[in-house]
This record gives C-alpha cells, structure tokens and sequence, in this order.
C-alpha cells in the first residue's frame, strides 16, 4: 500500500518542525545554565570581609577610599552608564534613596568609564547619590566584578552580607535589609528575572585600560 504524497510531505514537515523545536530547546538550556554560571561567579562571597576601594571621587565622594568596617553599613553598585542593565539598577537606587530607604546606608556607585560619560545617562545624571571612578583593577578582583550591574551589601562591621545583580526595586530593598540585618544572612534574589546578559558590561577592561 503506497503512502499519499501529501501524508509523506506533512510527515517530513512535522519531523523537521520537532527537530527544529529540540534543538531551540537544547540551545536555550545551554544559555540558562551558562547565565546561572556567571551569576553564581559575580560578586563575593557572602560572609567575607570586604576589600578597601580606591577611587576617583566624582560626586558627593568626599574621600578616595571606601573602607569597609568602620560602622556603616554599606551598598557599593558597580555600574557604567553605557550599561542599559545599569542604568535600571541606579533608577532603582535613586527612588530608593528618594523614598529614604537608604538614610542608614553610604551608598557609593562605582564606575570605570570617564567621568564625563555620566551626562550620557538620565539616571546617572540626576542621581543624588556618591559616585566614584575606580582606578585598580584589583578592586574588581577582589568583588569579583565579571559583569554588571553587581550590587554588595556590606554591614557595618566589613562582611559582606550579599551580592549579585540586582534590577529590580524589590531587590534592592532585600540588599539593603541584608546589610542592616544584625545576622548574617544571603537574602533569595531573583537574580535570573530581567537580566539582560547581552548588555553586561566589561567593566574589568575598561579598568586595565586605564591603568596601561
């Protein structure tokens, strides 16, 4: 008995339509698990004492150091305004800051591009809050900066109390309970939700090409 030639075509369609499907669905798992990867290598680890920062004060940095430990507690924000995921994590910082949530916290956005590209950003612009430049490299190997926007939380005594992206405003509310909580806790970030991997930015590159 011969197959209709329309039933053997609708067979060949329907066999590359699923291998279609299977290999969208192999490359997708693949980029899930390399995104879990790089969030599970950024930032460091909770419970660890955080690392001095020098730096290039900008705006409202009084100092050319942040020290950790000295009784405040502390969120630092790696961020760079050509960072579209950046520019959503400093908005989020900047209605926090206006609805008071961070009168208890020195909050310090870290960048590595020039200063003059903070006028490039709506929310870098009219932020109100510290901005330094950073100017070692080894700033970002010691917070393990492989990508940004990265938010740390630091309580007062220098532990670093959590780490990761953070582009929601609901994260950063959990950041900054963490880094006043008085027991050390890593709050469950949706570090996943909304990220926008093909907008990471090389932070550590522009930092070595400064210092050459």
């Amino acid at each position: 008995m011969r197959i209709p030639v329309y039933l053997a075509i609708a067979q060949w369609v329907v066999l590359l339509g699923l291998g279609v499907l299977v290999t969208l669905m192999f490359r997708q798992l693949g980029r899930h698990l390399s995104l879990t990867r790089g969030v599970a290598d950024l930032g460091p680890p909770v419970g660890t004492r955080a690392a001095p920062v020098e730096l290039e004060p900008l705006a409202r940095m009084g100092e050319e150091f942040v020290r950790p430990g000295d009784g405040i507690a502390t969120l630092l924000a790696f961020v760079d305004p050509t960072c579209p995921s950046c520019e959503e994590l400093v908005a989020n910082l900047n209605g926090a800051e206006s609805d008071g949530e961070l009168a208890h916290l020195r909050t310090v956005l870290l960048i590595s591009e020039p200063a003059s590209y903070l006028q490039i950003s709506e929310p870098f612009r009219i932020t109100t809050l510290a901005v330094g430049r950073m100017l070692s490299q080894s700033t970002l190997t010691d917070y393990r900066v492989t990508a940004t926007p990265l938010l740390v939380a630091i309580d007062g005594a220098g532990v670093v109390r959590a780490a990761g992206p953070a582009l929601h405003r609901q994260d950063v509310r959990s950041f900054v309970w963490a880094s006043l909580s008085p027991t050390p806790v890593l709050p469950g970030l949706p570090v996943l939700r909304g990220a926008h991997p093909e907008h990471d930015h090389d932070m550590m590159g522009a930092v070595a090409h400064e210092e050459r």
